[in-house]
Order: C-alpha cells, then sequence, then structure tokens
C-alpha cells in the first residue's frame, strides 16, 4: 500500500495573551525513511482581531513552510499542548441541575467537576498530575486551544478522539511532561525523544516543548516506525471520547528511557 508524506505539526499553548507560546513542524516524507523540520518559532502571541485556524499557527513561522504541499494528500497531525475538552461532570453541572447532588471528593484528582478520567489515569500511569481546565489557570489555555482546534475544523481537521476515532487530518491532546526524565519542566525529554530536537533548542522553553508536541503527533500519524519510537498510549476502554484522551508514550517505555526502576 503507498504511504503518505506526513506533517506533524506541535503547538505548545501559552494562553490568549500569552507572548511565549511557540510552534514546530516536523515533514516526513512518503517512504517513511526520512524527515525534517520546516520550522520552529520562537515565542509569539496571536493578532488580536484575526480568525484562529490552520494560518494562525503556520504563519507563526518565516515564510510559509507549507507553501506548495498537497495536504490534502498529506497526513497532517496537529499535537496540542493544552486540554481540548472538559470533565463531562462539569459540561453537565453549568448545563442543567443533574449534578446538584454530588458530595465532595477525598482527593482532589477525584473531583469530577475538576479533572476527567483520562487525567486521573495519567497520574496513576505516569505519577504526574496535570492542572485542572476549570479549577486552575489552564482554563485560559485550554479554551484558546479548544477555540483554535474548531477553527482547524474548518480546514477539515477532526478532534480525536471528541469528534472521531481516527482522521487523516487530525487535532489531538498531547503533554510534553510526561516524555521528560524527570519532573521539572527543565528536565529534557527521553533521549529516544531528544535525539530528534534540533541542538539549538534548550529545554524548558516552549520552543523544545513543541518540538516534542510535534514529535507524538508524528508517531500518531504513524510515523513511530522511522522516529524509533513505540505507539502511543490511546483512549482506554470504558473511557468517555467527549472528554478528549491525553496521547503519549507508554509508562513503562518513559521509566526505562529514564532509568526509572518500573515495580
Amino acid at each position: 500500500m503507498k504511504t503518505r508524506p506526513v506533517i506533524a505539526i506541535g503547538w505548545d499553548v501559552r494562553g490568549w495573551r500569552g507572548s511565549d507560546q511557540a510552534v514546530a513542524i516536523l515533514s516526513l516524507d512518503a517512504g517513511g525513511s526520512a524527515y525534517q523540520w520546516l520550522g520552529i518559532s520562537g515565542g509569539f502571541r496571536f493578532e488580536p482581531g484575526k480568525p484562529l485556524g490552520l494560518h494562525s499557527l503556520v504563519g507563526q513561522l518565516p515564510g510559509d513552510p507549507l507553501a506548495g504541499r498537497d495536504l490534502a494528500g498529506t497526513k497532517v497531525v496537529v499535537g496540542i499542548d493544552a486540554p481540548l475538552a472538559y470533565p463531562a461532570a462539569f459540561v453537565s453541572l453549568v448545563k442543567s441541575r443533574d449534578m446538584c447532588g454530588y458530595c465532595p471528593p477525598g482527593r482532589e484528582i477525584d473531583n469530577v467537576f475538576a479533572y476527567r478520567d483520562c487525567e486521573r489515569w495519567i497520574l496513576e500511569q505516569h505519577a504526574r498530575k496535570p492542572l485542572s481546565a476549570t479549577f486552575d489557570r489552564l482554563g485560559n489555555n485550554a479554551t484558546l486551544a479548544i477555540c483554535l482546534a474548531r477553527g482547524l475544523g474548518e480546514a477539515g481537521f477532526r478532534i480525536v478522539p471528541v469528534e472521531a476515532d481516527r482522521a487523516d487530518h487530525a487535532v489531538i491532546e498531547v503533554y510534553p511532561a510526561i516524555a521528560k526524565r524527570g519532573n521539572k519542566k527543565s528536565d529534557r525529554a527521553v533521549a529516544s525523544v531528544e535525539r530528534h530536537i534540533p541542538d539549538h533548542l534548550t529545554p524548558g522553553t516552549d520552543p523544545y516543548d513543541a518540538a516534542v508536541c510535534a514529535i507524538l503527533a508524528a508517531v500518531h500519524a504513524g510515523q513511530g516506525k522511522v522516529l524509533g519510537l513505540p505507539d502511543l498510549e490511546g483512549p482506554q476502554p470504558g473511557y468517555d471520547p467527549a472528554e478528549g484522551w491525553i496521547y503519549g508514550l507508554p509508562a513503562d517505555y518513559v521509566r526505562a528511557q529514564s532509568g526509572v526502576e518500573v515495580a
């Protein structure tokens, strides 16, 4: 079967007026044997009054790295470091009175208004506690990410798994922190990921994390073999696709790459 070229776009989000967010674009050839970085931006802020969509991201890079490319014949995946959906219970709470009898949970992570099942799964598997899109400032990033993702829908993109199980032009949620060797933002990605990141990027910066997002997007697009990385962990059985999913490398793989003993 003939393979298609892949464009993987990574976006590290910093909110509506944030000026430190960054975007990275990775291109992989149709033969599945080579890749190149088309560009990695410095920090930027979206221009007021301009619609959000594909050009909002690609336009942050010098020139037009996607000009002349047949995107219709290309698999394109955008990996975004921000929630692309809210907890189902929170949505029910603001739309109806269905949750008026809810009792306080024992742990913050178990609050169904604050966290999605996939975030509890991330804590269980990766020992990393994501921020809450409803209780923390992450809501700034989340609303921007969701609005831009919906703008991408006008160009034929689908949010996976919220809108579809899979798509040739897909938008996915990723979390660079769970691909790193430690718990600090400044920590490097595991070696198998970092070897693909340009040397001039500094760990802990938004361009570095955008590159990690792009690499994860490329793996989601089926390019794991080219990059020497395993498939990303997808939605688990019984999880509500309407809440989205945080795609990442398998937890045991990351621990092994980090030199952390697996229990």
